[in-house]
């Protein structure tokens, strides 16, 4: 029954996720660049996560707060794949709330407090190395190697999984965008016949990913 009530309101989530990503992308009067096929995709990994929630949290205050997380990593998902853009309009609500609704978490406010603040502090450090290092030996990616969105989606998951599950959630991401960055040139020799070390890749999604798993721990 809480598997099928979590596939029911994965339905919702997926939908109203796609909405909003529609809507943050013609708000910002950008182009829709929608992947064939992107609205039952999202429904459908919607419906997969939720009915995975609703089975490993119950019906509980826990389910309740993951889904809203899972929600933000959607729409986030969705926004970065599609255009490398994490809206703030998303993501500064949503470490709002993580911070208000922590103290009513299974973690407690304190390791989520202390996973938003490494998370923080780590990839900020990161984003700026890439900065530097990108001006010393002069390398123009368009858009930032990081950019200052994946910062802020980092203390979101940060909050969310807490501490010291921050670290492996970090390091999950880092090995992720390797496997990612694989695969895009990979892309990039097949369709374009070249490799263009400095296209842009976005982050986004390795972070939800790798945060959405470590939430479940």
């Amino acid at each position: 029954m809480n598997i099928l009530i979590g596939a029911i309101i994965g339905i919702v989530s997926g939908v109203l996720a796609n909405r909003v990503a529609d809507a943050l992308i013609a708000a910002h009067k950008l182009p829709q660049r929608v992947f064939p096929g992107r609205v039952w995709l999202v429904v459908g990994v919607a419906v997969l996560t939720h009915a995975f929630l609703a089975m490993r949290f119950g019906l509980t205050l826990d389910f309740a707060l993951t889904v809203v997380y899972t929600f933000v990593f959607l729409v986030v998902c969705i926004t970065d794949l599609e255009h490398r853009l994490i809206f703030n309009f998303v993501i500064l609500p949503a470490i709002l709330f993580a911070l208000i609704a922590s103290p009513f978490s299974r973690l407690g406010w304190k390791l989520s407090l202390l996973g938003g603040v490494t998370a923080f502090v780590l990839v900020l450090g990161m984003y700026l190395f890439a900065q530097v290092f990108a001006r010393i030996r002069k390398i123009n990616v368009e858009g930032g190697a990081f950019g200052q969105g994946d910062v802020k989606l980092a203390t979101f998951m940060g909050l969310v999984v807490g501490f010291p599950n921050v670290f492996p959630a970090i390091l999950y991401t880092i090995l992720l965008g390797g496997v990612g960055a694989l695969i895009f040139l990979a892309y990039q020799f097949v369709v374009h016949r070249r490799v263009t070390l400095t296209a842009a890749m976005p982050y986004g999604p390795f972070f939800c990913i790798a945060g959405w798993v470590m939430m479940q721990m």
